[in-house]
């Protein structure tokens, strides 16, 4: 299953972000920089979002005030869909991760609207409800159950796994990324990485991965 744009052969980013409409972004006031909110927590935000540039994260933060990063969204991902649920109020905080950041958006009234008109996209957009969930669930299995060596592998594996088990595929996360997903530091990612490529598990560069010896990641990820 694709995680950005298309779902179920709907291709979302087509629907969500209109590609012919000059100055969409600058117009409806959808570009961001760096850190800047999208929605907060307890808003009131009746959209569905689609970044179409850049990265966002998705957090909360704990009585310390420390931030906790759920997700990184990458260019063609959807957010803020659980609005769609009848959530009155957003539970997390979007903020753009990048500078540069663009993102699309759709009121709930004409989403609802589109979901009526067109059964196949209503029921891409509950799956895709359900597979993030799933995915959201997963990750926090992995901080709570796994030592570092374990979440990180186990984070490959999963990608691995989004992309059609192919060996080689994409790596659009930075080392950075991935520590804060996992909640964990950037010298340790790139220390595991370094040391899966050493025994012969994986290569890798800034931009994709090629695994080399699927059954020994699953060994380190303790699936």
């Amino acid at each position: 299953m694709s995680t950005h744009w298309t779902l179920s052969n709907i291709n979302l980013y087509d629907i969500l972000c209109p590609p012919k409409l000059k100055d969409y972004d600058k117009e409806l006031g959808n570009g961001f920089s760096k850190e800047d909110i999208i929605y907060a927590h307890d808003q009131r935000d009746y959209n569905v979002y689609l970044v179409s540039k850049g990265k966002v994260k998705i957090v909360n933060y704990d009585d310390d005030g420390n931030e906790i990063v759920r997700q990184i969204l990458l260019k063609g991902e959807v957010f803020g869909e659980h609005i769609l649920l009848d959530k009155d109020k957003r539970t997390e905080y979007a903020v753009a991760y990048t500078n540069n950041t663009r993102v699309c958006a759709m009121n709930l009234t004409r989403m609802r609207d589109l979901m009526r008109e067109n059964e196949r996209f209503e029921v891409t957009i509950y799956k895709l409800i359900g597979w993030k969930l799933k995915k959201i669930q997963r990750r926090l299995d992995l901080l709570l159950g796994k030592d570092v060596v374990g979440r990180v592998s186990s984070f490959i594996y999963d990608l691995h796994l989004e992309n059609d088990k192919e060996l080689t595929f994409p790596l659009a996360f930075t080392h950075t990324d991935i520590a804060k997903l996992l909640a964990t530091s950037r010298e340790s990612v790139s220390k595991i990485f370094n040391q899966l490529k050493n025994k012969g598990i994986l290569d890798y560069t800034r931009k994709e991965i090629q695994l080399k010896d699927v059954e020994q990641l699953v060994e380190f990820a303790k699936l």
